[in-house]
């Protein structure tokens, strides 16, 4: 069943399809950004949330507000972001803290700078 809110907010992660593997399951993705984006409630730009423990990757950990996996550690990969429509969103998650958003927003920067 798939279960989609009207609008999803910075912090939220949500289930929606990997761009980056066709054919795959579903994947994690982090809100960054929705007002400043061109369409907002259309489109948010998220980074993606893995179980990979990559050097680059940031554990999530205790800024888990709501819909933490218990088994599993999940890391924030602020280079892997994209553009994610309302419409392809296949459930939601839960919600990581304004602090951890906004350090992987600072990274996602970082990446982009070259810095």
């Amino acid at each position: 069943m798939k279960i989609v809110t009207s609008r999803y907010r910075q912090g939220d992660v949500f289930w929606a399809p990997d761009p980056f593997r066709e054919g795959t399951n579903p994947r994690l993705w982090l809100v960054l950004a929705t007002d400043s984006l061109p369409f907002p409630d259309e489109e948010y730009l998220c980074a993606a949330l893995t179980t990979s423990d990559l050097p680059a990757n940031h554990e999530v950990g205790d800024d888990w507000i709501a819909g933490r996996h218990p088994d599993k550690t999940s890391y924030c990969s602020p280079w892997v972001v994209g553009t994610v429509k309302h419409r392809a969103i296949a459930n939601p998650q839960g919600k990581i803290t304004t602090e951890f958003t906004e350090h992987m927003i600072d990274r996602c920067e970082d990446f982009l700078r070259g810095t």
